[in-house]
């Protein structure tokens, strides 16, 4: 019997170590793509090279990792109703990737903001090398941060650990309460997303799903009263 949950247990060992595995070389294989695409069709900009947190300049429970946002937000913003009215805001921006996204579309305003100065830097840097001048971003903490009220179109990757994800979403949900507008909520690898249905009153609209999880689109809708 003894021996038995021991093979059982190796087994589990070996197949969660098989899992690792893959999962690290499909990693790499993504960051090493992006990466060239970043030297051939992005003016050399640095969208997409990873960092921890430890390189990022922060602690593992105040953000996760910078990983680079997916080209599928492209499609994704394409299905709202975007003019030059709405403003966006990306919630833990990192190097920008997602903001370049952004500004395909006639936003008022592209903004963002991260906990680490080192990825604010390198994000407005990859600005001004493509000339973009309708993105800026600056270095905040999501915990603090409150400055919400002219924009109605949020975006975030997975940027932080639950409990920073709880203040944020309450800071957004005060700046709607004090100026009562439609808002909507674009939400890459949505760990969060079981929280945000239940306690907050924004309410899923769609569902852009991905063989990989960390590639789900999830976007939610806010109702002004």
């Amino acid at each position: 019997m003894v021996s038995f949950v021991l093979t059982e247990k190796n087994r589990k060992g070996k197949r969660n170590m098989l899992k690792e595995l893959v999962h690290n070389g499909l990693c790499m294989l993504w960051q090493g793509a992006a990466i060239k695409n970043d030297q051939l069709f992005r003016g050399n900009a640095d969208f997409s090279s990873w960092m921890t947190q430890e390189e990022a300049g922060f602690v593992e429970g105040k953000g996760n990792q910078y990983q680079p946002s997916t080209d599928a937000l492209i499609k994704v913003l394409k299905r709202f109703p975007i003019s030059e009215k709405d403003a966006i805001i990306d919630l833990g921006c990192g190097k920008g990737k997602a903001m370049y996204l952004m500004e395909r579309f006639p936003f008022r305003k592209i903004g963002g903001y991260d906990l680490s100065e080192e990825l604010v830097q390198i994000a407005n840097q990859n600005f001004q090398k493509l000339g973009i001048s309708r993105c800026h971003a600056i270095q905040a903490d999501a915990m603090a941060y409150e400055d919400y009220d002219e924009y109605n179109y949020f975006y975030i990757f997975n940027a932080f650990p639950q409990e920073v994800f709880k203040v944020m979403i309450s800071h957004v949900l005060e700046s709607i309460r004090r100026q009562p507008r439609t808002c909507y909520f674009i939400y890459l690898h949505p760990v969060c997303h079981e929280y945000l249905v239940s306690h907050t009153p924004f309410r899923l609209i769609y569902k852009r799903r991905s063989v990989v999880s960390w590639f789900d689109y999830y976007c939610y809708q806010y109702d002004a009263c």
